[in-house]
């Protein structure tokens, strides 16, 4: 009998285990059903940690992501946010630059202050200001070129 409900028992808990981190339209796919917060929530803390670092690798359909999911980021997650796009910033700028909210906001976790403004916790990557300088130099794209003068400033003044 404790054999029986020893496998009830990790049967169920398997049946409501979250999936493992997927393709950025899986991930996409989960937030419009979910809504971004369930979604979150959904999550164990090494899949949300990987799922960062899938945003922080600097991939254009990864850092996508990042607006669809800081509308349902506690404020750990929305700091992620924003360090994963910082160190996404020198890979890939324009991708970074084209999801930053155009607009500052209070605590916004993808504005241009925070995620430009070098918002590392602990250290900052050995070179980081010169390469994101560069790269953010650039960006060509007419589009976001007030956000690449904003961003600058930010990199600049950090």
């Amino acid at each position: 009998m404790k054999r029986l409900a020893m496998i009830l028992l990790v049967a169920s808990g398997a049946a409501f285990a979250a999936p493992p981190i997927g393709t950025p339209d899986q991930i996409s796919t989960a937030v419009d059903s979910k809504g971004a917060q369930a979604f979150f929530e959904s999550l164990s803390e090494d899949d949300a940690d990987k799922l960062m670092d899938k945003i922080g690798s600097g991939q254009s359909q990864w850092i996508a992501l990042a607006p669809k999911l800081a509308k349902g980021a506690d404020a750990s997650n929305a700091e992620g946010l924003g360090i994963e796009l910082a160190y996404a910033l020198p890979k890939n700028p324009t991708a970074v630059l084209g999801v930053v909210d155009p607009v500052d906001g209070d605590g916004h976790s993808l504005q241009v202050s925070r995620v430009c403004g070098i918002p590392f916790i602990e250290t900052i990557p050995r070179g980081y200001k010169a390469k994101a300088l560069r790269a953010v130099e650039k960006v060509s794209d007419p589009q976001l070129q007030q956000i690449k003068a904003r961003c600058l400033k930010a990199l600049e003044n950090s």
